[in-house]
């Protein structure tokens, strides 16, 4: 039969995405003067982690992947630029995302997917030994009574699901099953969505499935919030934005490209450039594309000016994989 609209639509969207050219990425970043980063983690910044490990890391509480030290270096020296604003954006909690990234001096940090956020400059990373101070978007959701009503119903359904686990976070509640049998993970999955919402109907609060979890999350929170908001400041202070570079993978990393797009519509310069960048190509609201996360890693490496280790990584890479471990 023929395909929905919608599914035309999207295929269009997909050819019509342009693979990213680093030489002309780093054309617009040499000739501009105000610049935000913002870099989704887990699937971007670093590879999508194996089931084995990211439950491993849940249960332990230890910090899991983080990027090469070829990139970290390179962020560290992309943060060290007084025109530069950086952020790496995450789902994942605010411990376990300071934990991975918390140690590189002058980044910003947004966990919990932007519903809390550490500016840069404040504290961490080797600030004098300060410690990390955090700031929360509120969304008029009571958390602790949304977690009283939640979580009995969560726990039976992890005590039934063999491997399944709960994610706690400032602004959301987590139920992986992503190390489950997977018919009968996505069973559960189905079961649990419906009796929560039964239970949490009297919240402002709404489902989101992705790839082997559900979680609660505040109705009207979304990543798109925090870039709008990390946007809206550094034009504030600065007086303009002449170059964006937006990174993401997966569908909760689409409302940060509708922000950038959307504040890129309002700048006055004709001058300025706004990358939104895809891991992977696929139907996006992003204009470019990578292939994976390694290459995420070699762009912030070309873009930090220090090409020995640029040429040097696309050495390595010819050679074999990546390795984030």
């Amino acid at each position: 039969g023929e395909a929905s609209p919608d599914t035309v639509l999207a295929r269009e969207a997909e050819l019509c995405l342009e693979r990213l050219d680093p030489p002309s990425l780093e054309a617009a970043y040499s000739s501009t003067r105000t610049r935000v980063f913002i870099i989704d983690f887990n699937g971007t910044l670093v590879v999508k982690e194996p089931a084995g490990k990211y439950l491993k890391r849940e249960i332990l509480g230890t910090s899991g992947f983080r990027p090469s030290a070829a990139t970290c270096l390179a962020l560290q020296r992309l943060c060290s630029d007084r025109r530069n604003t950086v952020y790496v954006v995450s789902g994942d909690s605010q411990a376990n995302l300071e934990a991975a990234m918390g140690g590189v001096p002058g980044l910003g940090l947004a966990a919990s997917n932007g519903t809390c956020f550490s500016d840069p400059g404040s504290g961490g990373g080797g600030t004098d030994g300060e410690k990390r101070v955090w700031q929360y978007l509120e969304f008029g959701v009571d958390w602790a009574a949304v977690k009283k009503v939640a979580m009995p119903i969560i726990s039976k359904f992890t005590a039934r699901t063999n491997g399944s686990y709960v994610k706690l976070s400032h602004s959301s509640i987590g139920w992986s099953y992503y190390s489950c049998d997977p018919e009968w993970g996505s069973l559960q999955a189905s079961h649990l969505v419906t009796e929560l919402g039964e239970a949490l109907r009297g919240f402002d609060v709404r489902f989101v499935a992705l790839k082997g979890i559900v979680e609660v999350v505040p109705r009207n929170g979304h990543k798109g919030h925090i870039v709008k908001n990390i946007l809206e400041r550094v034009k504030a202070r600065e007086g303009d934005v002449d170059f964006v570079l937006c990174m993401g993978d997966d569908i909760a990393d689409e409302k940060m490209f509708t922000s950038v797009i959307n504040f890129s519509a309002q700048s006055q310069g004709d001058s300025s450039y706004a990358f939104n960048v895809a891991v992977g190509k696929k139907p996006t609201n992003a204009s470019f594309y990578v292939d994976s996360a390694s290459d995420v890693g070699d762009i912030l490496v070309g873009l930090s000016g220090d090409r020995e280790m640029y040429m040097r990584q696309q050495s390595q890479a010819s050679e074999s994989s990546v390795d984030f471990s």
